[in-house]
């Protein structure tokens, strides 16, 4: 909810480790990167989303991760 972002980061980091495959975790991770103004580490984990939801064949989170790589690179 916009609130607490770095809180959101933190709780999405144990997510993660719990689940290193989840791909739509990564996915959040970068959107919350990207409101934090981590254009950078948006970029490298949207490039994460990628290689996992390929992995995965889940195509609509590969576009997903395109169109955030493409904000971020602006």
């Amino acid at each position: 909810t916009n609130k607490d972002l770095n809180k959101a980061l933190e709780y999405v980091n144990k997510g993660i480790e719990q689940n290193p495959k989840a791909f739509w975790m990564f996915q959040l991770k970068a959107k919350i990167q990207s409101k934090l103004n981590d254009k950078k580490g948006a970029i490298a984990t949207a490039e994460q989303v990628k290689v996992l939801a390929t992995e995965a064949k889940n195509d609509d989170y590969v576009k997903q991760a395109d169109k955030l790589i493409a904000e971020n690179k602006k």
